[in-house]
């Protein structure tokens, strides 16, 4: 399901026609060959975790998820005109998180999850890289998925068969034991 929501994600967000590249991350910042000039301005979907599953009454399980939305911007005039944008139409960061709200906020985006709230917001970089201004922002995003056991999703061990090879290098089983374990 976490691949599920994030895949909706992305495909949500490319509706926003407001960067060059809308993807999952995947360590970019981290990578010494990423190109700023050649993808910005970005926006990346990462699942950022879950917490402890609730166990309900009907012996189903809701677990909470946080999703996060980062929102890279620069520009070679300034920093702030990578955070706000710049007078020629150049799309800035803080535009780019406004743009997230509607498109997030009480949406389920199709999927069995709760509703989306909105989450913190997290200044990531905001600096100058190579004469460039630039900003990248964080929102989580929070909902709750549902857990169902599904009928032979059952992961009870009923028996242990074991194997013994004594020589080593040998692929031969020398002796053998079959476990059965009590319901």
């Amino acid at each position: 399901m976490i691949g599920q929501i994030e895949d909706a994600m992305i495909a949500r967000l490319k509706t926003l026609q407001v960067a060059r590249s809308v993807e999952s991350y995947g360590g970019q910042f981290d990578d010494e060959t990423f190109d700023v000039a050649r993808v910005l301005p970005a926006i990346w979907v990462t699942f950022a975790g879950a917490g402890k599953p609730e166990q309900r009454a009907s012996g189903k399980f809701l677990t909470p998820l946080t999703f996060a939305i980062m929102c890279a911007a620069r520009s070679v005039r300034s920093e702030r005109a990578g955070r706000h944008g710049g007078p020629a139409g150049e799309i800035g960061a803080y535009q780019m998180l406004e743009g997230l709200m509607p498109l997030f906020t009480m949406e389920d985006l199709g999927l069995p999850i709760d509703h989306f709230r909105p989450g913190a917001i997290r200044t990531l970089y905001n600096t100058r890289l190579r004469a460039s201004g630039l900003a990248v922002f964080a929102q989580e995003w929070h909902t709750k998925y549902e857990h169902v056991k599904q009928p032979g999703d059952d992961t009870e061990f009923l028996r242990i068969s074991l194997e013994y090879r004594l020589k080593p290098g040998d692929d031969k089983t020398d002796a053998s034991d079959l476990v059965e374990l009590p319901r």
